[in-house]
């Protein structure tokens, strides 16, 4: 199994839906009351999509793609189109010397917030700020750590803009194909998070 590092194009990316989730252990007690734990540090993504009147053109890419894939076996990028982009992130306070700071996107709702690793960013999607700032500096696009080419300021203020995908592999071996006209295919697709 290998990453394909290429993604679907936009006009098929653009009609999956998205089903972030986490996985919850819950147990009802003789009491009524709950007993929850969480299976997972982290949530997985689905994505599902069902196609009417597929073109020609996209019926051919998203074919190629399942069969270089080999089905489930090699996973591609893919843009989640519910949550891609992100400006103005804290990424915490500048630490010493030259040393990588990971981009991650956090979550809030009321005093609890979620921070997830991104891993593949976006190349020339990343901008860097220390104090509000543009901080030079390179990007690994398969880790998502940013280096600065000269030492940061210990203890100033980092934040950052960039775009991000997704790894993803097809949620089984089969994609169905119906074809009620040779003009038009009907299809539908599912496709799963693979955790980095």
């Amino acid at each position: 199994m290998a990453l394909i590092a290429t993604r679907l194009s936009t006009r098929v990316e653009s009609g999956f839906a998205a089903t972030p989730g986490f996985k919850t252990t819950v147990h009802t007690l003789r009491s009524g009351h709950e007993s929850r734990n969480a299976d997972w540090a982290a949530p997985l993504r689905r994505y599902s999509a069902s196609y009417a009147a597929f073109s020609e053109a996209e019926r051919a890419e998203l074919v190629g793609c399942q069969m270089a894939c080999r089905g489930q076996l090699h996973d591609f990028l893919f843009r989640d189109w519910l949550d891609f982009r992100r400006s103005g992130q804290s990424l915490g306070n500048a630490p010493a010397g030259t040393t990588a700071v990971q981009l991650v996107r956090t979550y809030g709702f009321g005093a609890e917030a979620y921070s997830r690793a991104i891993k593949r960013p976006v190349a020339g999607s990343v901008t860097v700020y220390q104090s509000g700032v543009a901080k030079a500096g390179t990007i690994d696009t398969a880790t998502g750590l940013f280096t600065p080419t000269t030492a940061w300021t210990t203890g100033e203020p980092l934040t950052a803009d960039f775009e991000f995908n997704v790894r993803v592999r097809f949620a089984n071996d089969f994609v169905e194909f119906v074809l009620p006209h040779r003009d038009i295919a009907e299809v539908q697709i599912e496709l799963c998070e693979v955790r980095e």
